[in-house]
């Protein structure tokens, strides 16, 4: 989500014209991860020795600005695993870029050195006193165990949940502040999308829907180079031949009333477009047909520094770091070569792409995404803890048996 300086509406507008202007960008700042989530396996690649330091942080957040990055998002892998966070998040508050830090909610660390509770609070509130006003949580349900299963680690969900609330009273009354749920959709939580709409509301908290991206078979992971940070977990995957008719009833009736709610106002991040090409990605398994915009409205960079023009390419750019960097991203060369990628991907369903895309490509992304942007934060609702704990399904059965039995080791 984008919020605007004076500078920053000039690039917009030189975006929205040229669709040349890299407005958003994405740095994973670590790999690392102290979860295991069973449709990510990005923290198989964690390596602390490869992060880059805090004046190297300093050089890429000028070099952001000077690009005309408005918006950056910094993830992972589990940024708060970082050490360097804080170093990162002040570099570029200062280079006046609009900040997002994308976080699970449950604490810091990797592997068995995990650090929860107190610490993380501190450390969170650390960034929120350096100027940062909007996180992403992830929160792929509300039945606890569901969530539990799906990151393989007990408690998860009391713990992000935990994380959302105090995020809620920290940034009540912030201007510009918009916390938001990042929910993965699957076959696991179809029927649960309006419902996290309504949750999503009452903590004072808006809520982006990724249609969830599964690797077609084990192996293929050894095939391709995004399929390394996803994993083939067919129980959470939406079947596309097999009970097709009743998958797409399921499908029809989630999105269907997601869209309407988005219609009536509710706190929904993604833009109508974004959320039809994720219905029929569901039911089909077919990528937006519409042109990649990667390398022009947006890029991402890797812990080590290493450019692409999205998490889906190989890295055959220049680093980041690179003092001939920025006159190579306005050459003829770096074109030809982004072409060539852009043209030979299959496509993605990565909001952070796509909804950028639908944003500056259709008049309907652009004016919701300036609707939501402009809404008053007095608008949005403070909850503690006691509120969103009333929204936890304990008591029901969260996981059908035939999943589990059916699942992978």
């Amino acid at each position: 989500m984008l919020r605007f300086t004076a500078r920053n509406y000039a690039r917009i507008a030189a975006a929205a014209v040229t669709r040349r202007v890299p407005v958003y960008a994405h740095f994973g700042i670590t790999h690392r991860c102290n979860l295991t989530c069973k449709m990510c396996g990005i923290w198989r690649y964690g390596n602390e020795r490869e992060e880059l330091s805090p004046a190297e942080l300093q050089l890429m957040a000028e070099r952001m600005a000077r690009l005309g990055v408005v918006q950056l998002s910094i993830g992972g892998g589990e940024p708060f695993a970082s050490a360097n966070l804080e170093a990162a998040c002040s570099a570029f508050l200062g280079q006046g870029l609009n900040l997002r830090v994308l976080t699970n909610g449950i604490g810091e660390g990797n592997g068995r050195n995990v650090v929860r509770g107190q610490r993380y609070l501190d450390r969170v509130d650390r960034v929120i006193d350096l100027g940062v006003k909007n996180f992403s949580v992830s929160l792929d349900s509300l039945y606890p165990k569901r969530f539990d299963y799906i990151c393989e680690q007990e408690g998860a969900w009391d713990e992000a949940v935990a994380t959302m609330s105090h995020m809620s009273r920290r940034l009540s009354g912030v201007g510009g502040a918009l916390p938001t749920i990042n929910c993965v959709v699957s076959n696991l939580n179809l029927e649960e999308l309006p419902d996290m709409v309504r949750f999503a509301r009452d903590i004072g908290f808006a809520v982006s829907f990724l249609p969830i991206e599964l690797l077609p078979d084990p192996k293929a992971g050894l095939r391709n180079w995004e399929a390394r940070f996803i994993r083939y977990r067919p129980e959470l995957g939406m079947p596309i031949e097999a009970a097709a008719d009743e998958a797409h009833r399921r499908i029809d009736a989630a999105y269907g009333a997601i869209i309407a709610m988005k219609a009536a106002g509710e706190p929904i991040l993604n833009s109508t477009p974004y959320l039809e090409a994720s219905r029929r990605y569901l039911k089909t398994g077919r990528f937006p047909a519409e042109g990649c915009d990667a390398g022009r409205l947006y890029f991402s960079v890797a812990p080590n520094g290493q450019f692409t023009i999205c998490h889906r390419t190989e890295q055959q750019h220049l680093h980041f770091l690179d003092p001939n960097f920025e006159e190579y991203f306005h050459s003829a060369e770096f074109e030809r070569l982004r072409l060539m990628e852009a043209g030979g991907c299959e496509g993605c369903m990565r909001a952070c792409w796509i909804d950028t895309s639908s944003m500056f490509r259709t008049l309907e992304g652009f004016f919701e995404t300036a609707k939501m942007t402009l809404q008053p934060p007095s608008a949005r609702r403070t909850a503690g803890p006691d509120v969103a704990d009333r929204w936890a399904r304990r008591d029901e059965i969260s996981l059908p048996a035939e999943l589990v039995e059916a699942a992978p080791a």
